[in-house]
Formats: C-alpha cells, sequence, structure tokens
C-alpha cells in the first residue's frame, strides 16, 4: 500500500469508494478492472492496501488449475527473502543474506526487500536495510518509492526513519505522478500527513490531473487532514 496484479500493493483499480482497503494495497485484483475502466482516470483512493499474501501471491488466473495435484511453484530465496521483509522476519532476512541473497534483489516489478517492509511498517527491518545502504529512493516499475509504500498506512515511525535516512518527500510515481503525501491524505493518515509536511511536502503539488492531497483527502471524508493540509 495498486495491473497491480502484477502484484503491486497500489496499483488496482476498484469503483471508486471512500478509501484503501489496504490489503491490496498495491494491489492488484484487478488486471482485468484496470482494463475495463481505461476511461476513468486512476486516483490514490482506487489503490487499496492488500494483505501481505495478496501482495507476494496473485491469485491464479481463471480457469487455471489449483487442485493440490498442481504444484505450487518453487520459492526461490530471493522470493522468501522479501516475504521475510515483507513479515518483520529480520532474522530470516539477515539469515537469506548470510545465504548470498542480494539485499537489493528485486521481484519482476522491480520492488524491493526494504519496499516490502516499508510497506507493512517493519521499522526494524527497513532500519537494517538502511544501514546496508540500499538505496532508500529506489523506484519499482510503477515509480513507487518505499516512502510512497509506507505513506499508505499507520506507517509514522517508518516514514520518520525513511525520512531521517534522506528519502525524497516529493518524489511522485510514474503511473499518475501521486506523491507520498497524497496516498496519505487519501487514507487519512494524519500522523504520516504531519510527517511529510514537516520534512517540506508541497500541499499543493498536483497530479496528471490537477488534483492535489487535500482534493483526495476531502473525497475520502478525511476532514481533519483537510483542515490541517489547508493551514
Amino acid at each position: 500500500m495498486l495491473g497491480l496484479m502484477q502484484n503491486n500493493p497500489l496499483q488496482t483499480r476498484r469503483v471508486p469508494v471512500r478509501s484503501f482497503s489496504v490489503s491490496s494495497v498495491l494491489i492488484l485484483g484487478s488486471a482485468l478492472g484496470l482494463l475495463g475502466c481505461e476511461s476513468k482516470r486512476l486516483s490514490p483512493e482506487d489503490f487499496p492496501r492488500r494483505e501481505r499474501e495478496e501482495v507476494l501471491a496473485p491469485q491464479a488466473p481463471e480457469g487455471m488449475a489449483t487442485s493440490e495435484d498442481v504444484p505450487l511453484p518453487e520459492k526461490s530465496p530471493e522470493d522468501n527473502f522479501r516475504e521475510a521483509a515483507m513479515m518483520g522476519d529480520l532474522a530470516g532476512v539477515k539469515r537469506l543474506v548470510g545465504q548470498g541473497v542480494d539485499v537489493s534483489a528485486m521481484d519482476e516489478n522491480q520492488r524491493t526487500a526494504l519496499q516490502m517492509a516499508a510497506f507493512d511498517g517493519h521499522t526494524p527491518v527497513v532500519e537494517w536495510f538502511l544501514s546496508q545502504n540500499v538505496e532508500v529512493d529506489h523506484r519499482d516499475s510503477f515509480g513507487r518509492t518505499a516512502l510512497m509504500y509506507a505513506s499508505t498506512a499507520d506507517n509514522a515511525e517508518t516514514v520518520k526513519l525513511l525520512l531521517d535516512a534522506g528519502a525524497a518527500v516529493d518524489l511522485v510515481d510514474s503511473e499518475e505522478h501521486f506523491s507520498p503525501l497524497m496516498f496519505a491524505a487519501a487514507e487519512g493518515q494524519m500522523a504520516v500527513v504531519e510527517l511529510l509536511l514537516a520534512a517540506g511536502a508541497d500541499p499543493t503539488k498536483a497530479d496528471i490531473d490537477g488534483e492535489t492531497a487535500i482534493d483526495f483527502a476531502s473525497n475520502n471524508g478525511h476532514t481533519e487532514v483537510v483542515k490541517r493540509l489547508k493551514q
């Protein structure tokens, strides 16, 4: 925390309702939804957060056999590494690095384990990755950074750690030019909004359709966030 279907916590589209479900995050379900709704623009609230399992393992395509007779593909050490990061398993992360896994190993969407850990707010794991000189502003194939992922949920501690490590507060993704502040505002994450503003986030920054973090907070009914952004 979006298609995502390629497993991207922030990327699946759905009919806009109030806010992210996070589980998604990122999402992903809707590759079909994306294809079927191209006439409607995407916005942060269209990227519900997904549960870890959904982010890591997309559902089998319709019609594909899923019985126990069909063996699941074996996970690679890199897959296990990213999964450990997303689960907050620091010991597992260190063990796999000790076995030769690259700390910057990416999945098919160019997401790193740092981004996975940041998504669910696993601050100790994020802190360890930063100590290993992992690129804090690495962008995945959607142009999203660890700070963007962390900003989609109640991850204030992780967001602060990333900002203190030099994460760029006003970078935007390559899909719709959403910033960390837009994601946080759309989710109503006041503590995260406060941290981003203190770090210099621009509340007037607009996405490709001219909408700002205030618009996203307002559309989702986060009135207190709207008030703060207008100060």
